[in-house]
């Protein structure tokens, strides 16, 4: 997956977890599969101030992600994954953290501990109807924006920043914190929900 189309997965599960709910401190979203870690989701969940568990069994992905800073904590059992979540849920604190295990194995260790997650999400590559319903109802789309340079992929989110509305938590959230989990290179893309006449302005 490019690093486009990361962004652009992790915007989409954003918005499917807001269509869901305006509320995700303290709450726990769980996903599992091999390679589940590289979707985007821990950053999106986390960005709404969520905490996810992501199980799987592709360790030498998992590492990659964290060394990119797209999650947390990685641990080895479901002991220390727990233990690692129980505070920041009580606290209402984002985190993410992967457990890397065999998926079948640690899914029936969580039945019999009688782990429950809020949210159970299979991260699939098709928008929902709530999603789609959600940005109608905003009169939002995605549109996309380019900066050759890491620097200037900066100013261009603290223009983007200076556009949104003071109360707009949502995507003021999204810009403030998408750099964090998913580290530009060299310059990149900027992906961000606007309204017809926003982007007018910011083409203006």
């Amino acid at each position: 997956m490019t690093a486009i189309d990361l962004q652009r997965q992790t915007l989409r599960l954003y918005g499917e977890l807001l269509a869901r709910s305006d509320v995700w401190g303290g709450k726990l979203v769980f996903t599992c599969g091999d390679g589940a870690s590289a979707t985007g989701l821990p950053a999106a969940v986390s960005i709404a101030g969520g905490t996810t568990l992501v199980l799987d069994s592709d360790s030498a992905t998992v590492k990659a992600v964290f060394r990119s800073g797209g999650i947390d904590f990685v641990v080895n059992t479901l002991d220390e994954a727990l233990r690692v979540l129980k505070n920041e849920i009580r606290q209402h604190k984002p985190l993410s953290v992967t457990l890397i295990a065999a998926i079948e194995p640690t899914l029936a260790e969580m039945t019999e501990r009688g782990v429950v997650p809020d949210l159970r999400l299979d991260v699939s590559s098709s928008q929902t109807t709530e999603l789609t319903a959600w940005l109608a109802s905003r009169s939002w789309s995605v549109h996309e924006f380019t900066a050759e340079t890491t620097v200037a992929l900066r100013a261009l989110d603290t223009r983007l920043l200076d556009a949104m509305p003071p109360d707009d938590s949502i995507r003021r959230a999204w810009l403030k914190r998408i750099t964090h989990y998913q580290r530009p290179t060299a310059g990149g893309l900027r992906l961000l929900w606007l309204t017809a006449e926003e982007k007018r302005m910011l083409d203006a």
